[in-house]
């Protein structure tokens, strides 16, 4: 080893004797021998080292006349060995500054660490950096070992999920996060199913029974089904010996501006012709000179005569204030001839030609009959007079105006109607509406919707019904 670095030490001489530095002008050297010999070094005073100076031996270089600290041997210029002896005119010591040191803090001082600390992203591609330099998890090994690559990865992201979740506390908040979600898509979960029953009681609860406003005309002609039509008791259908369904209908009016007023109906009696109709202004003539009823084209086992002197009328009608009813024909109703109710020709009740039963003219059998015992037919019902309720097939959403929309308009529109036999909605009501045009908008819906007629004695009958509208901006 000694050998070696005296090679070594050799082999840089030769390397430094070889290499020719450029020479200094003679003159530098003359000036800088006269300048040092003419200072006087007798009048210098002696060097005294300060309250914050400190003393440096030092070494010089014979052949470069440089200083350097104690703790270099070669000098860096041109590697020669630095020695400790000086000659008589060589400084011996060096002065450095050296700074006050500083008073020390106080004991309730506190002193502040800041530790950098880099992103969530960057700390996670670092702990799985170094589990992939951990386990050379590099493509060189996946392609040389694609199994054993996979196994390697499983461990060490394993070991390093296992590290990360048995450190303090974060198993604790892992699970507190994982009870938390589970919690809230339990509540959505909750929210959706509550708002699925809030939808199907909102529509269950339009076929509730509901608040009797009164009367509405009903310019129906019933499709009737089998039953024991007309106004008597019984469950025949006419004075024909057999069994059979009755048909037909009449109606008519004066086009009078109320609705036709309560009374009693004219004498039942197809065989009669009808000469003129019933005037409900004028109270009936007893024992005329010339009799002229007015009659019904109506089967008079169907009929239910009342010899009462009362004014003519329509049984089930609650109006007070004599008219014949805004129909047309001299009848009594609102439909068109010398009969009474909302049909065509001198019968009775929804239908055509006279006498009852809906569609065309017909003569039934059977004996006397009425519906489930005198049940008039042609007013409306409420739900609970039903046996079964209407039922809404399609309800088309309203339109949201714009002037609503520029006020911020909300709320709900409640509607009251009728569900006629014939599937038309007639008799709007506005129960409780919206301004800025909401409520024009929820009754034109309301003309669209289509539905199934209530039913009862196994017929199609008019019913009430409410009906919501809600107006919401999303």
């Amino acid at each position: 080893m000694r050998e070696e670095k005296m090679s070594e030490d050799l082999e840089l001489r030769a390397a430094l004797a070889r290499w020719v530095a450029p020479h200094a002008p003679a003159t530098l050297d003359a000036r800088l021998v006269d300048s040092f010999r003419a200072g006087n070094r007798d009048s210098l005073p002696e060097p005294t080292l300060s309250a914050n100076q400190e003393v440096k031996t030092m070494k010089q270089c014979r052949t470069c006349l440089e200083e350097y600290a104690d703790k270099f041997v070669f000098c860096p210029l041109d590697g020669t060995t630095l020695s400790e002896e000086r000659s008589a005119d060589e400084p011996l010591v060096s002065f450095t500054e050296q700074s006050e040191p500083a008073s020390p803090l106080p004991s309730t001082a506190y002193h502040l660490t800041i530790i950098e600390d880099a992103g969530l992203v960057r700390r996670l591609y670092t702990e799985l950096a170094s589990a992939a330099r951990a386990s050379q998890l590099t493509w060189p090994e996946f392609k040389r070992d694609p199994l054993g690559f996979t196994r390697r990865s499983a461990t060490a992201y394993g070991a390093m999920a296992w590290r990360f979740f048995s450190s303090p506390n974060v198993a604790i908040a892992s699970l507190a996060a994982m009870l938390f979600m589970m919690t809230a898509v339990a509540g959505l979960v909750w929210l959706d199913h509550r708002r699925a029953q809030e939808a199907r009681a909102a529509a269950e609860k339009q076929n509730q029974d509901l608040e009797y406003l009164g009367l509405v005309d009903i310019p129906d002609e019933q499709n009737t089904k089998a039953g024991a039509p007309g106004l008597n008791k019984g469950t025949g259908g006419g004075s024909k010996p057999r069994q059979e369904r009755p048909g037909g209908g009449g109606g008519g009016g004066r086009n009078d501006e109320n609705p036709v007023s309560k009374g009693k109906l004219p004498v039942a009696d197809p065989d009669v012709p009808q000469v003129r109709g019933p005037d409900v202004k004028l109270p009936p003539v007893p024992n005329p000179s010339l009799p002229t009823p007015a009659s019904l084209d109506l089967d008079k086992l169907l009929a239910k005569n009342d010899d009462r002197p009362l004014p003519y009328g329509m049984p089930n009608s609650t109006s007070t204030t004599p008219s014949n009813g805004t129909g047309s024909g001299g009848g009594l109703g609102n439909g068109t001839g010398l009969g009474a109710g909302s049909g065509e020709g001198g019968g009775y009740g929804p239908g055509r030609g006279g006498n009852t039963g809906g569609g065309d003219r017909n003569m039934g059998g059977g004996g006397a009959g009425g519906p489930d015992g005198g049940t008039d037919f042609n007013k409306v019902f409420k739900p609970n007079e039903v046996e079964q309720k209407a039922r809404i097939l399609s309800k088309p959403s309203p339109e949201y105006t714009e002037e609503a929309r520029r006020n911020q308009t909300t709320g709900t529109v409640v509607l009251q109607m009728v569900f006629s036999a014939n599937g038309t909605v007639t008799g709007i009501r506005t129960v409780s509406g919206l301004p800025f045009g909401l409520t024009e908008k929820a009754i034109a819906a309301a003309r669209r919707i289509q539905f199934s007629p209530a039913m009862k004695a196994g017929r199609p009958v008019s019913q009430y019904i409410r009906v919501e509208y809600n107006f919401n901006i999303y």
